[in-house]
């Protein structure tokens, strides 16, 4: 009798198959079986159809927001650093500016040539940065003036 009844119980159980967290099974062939319910909550397992659509759209959508959020970090980067060269700019223009003007007070004149010698100096480096930065036109009119 005791037999039997194990035998009973074996059956109530394949009848009943293990439902999974997502509320899904396999039957003996391996076929997945969800119930209206089911939910996206095991990756590689038997599970709803359509979770790993889901999966992967929400996967690019990260991959867009970080993309985004990398873009404008580097973005804000690139202006901080151009504000910084604009700053160092204007501050070596106004340093260069006070140099030349007490420079030319001097009393015994020599102050004017190394303000003249400074200019030229000026000049050169415009005329080279016009070289390196914008070939073409800059380079070519810099050629024709020597």
């Amino acid at each position: 009798g005791a037999y039997a009844m194990g035998g009973a119980t074996s059956i109530a159980q394949a009848a009943t198959p293990k439902v999974n967290a997502c509320g899904c099974y396999r039957d003996a062939a391996g076929s997945c079986f969800c119930g209206k319910k089911g939910k996206c909550d095991c990756p590689g397992d038997c599970e709803p159809k359509g979770c790993e659509e889901k999966r992967v759209k929400e996967i690019e959508k990260e991959v867009e927001a970080e993309t985004k959020r990398a873009r404008e970090t580097e973005k804000k980067q690139r202006d901080d650093a151009e504000d910084k060269r604009k700053k160092a700019e204007a501050a070596a223009n106004a340093e260069e500016e006070a140099a030349s003007g007490s420079g030319a007070d001097s009393a015994d004149g020599q102050g004017s040539e190394a303000a003249g010698e400074e200019a030229k100096g000026k000049k050169a480096k415009k005329a080279k940065k016009g070289k390196e930065g914008k070939k073409g036109k800059a380079g070519d009119s810099d050629k024709a003036k020597e």
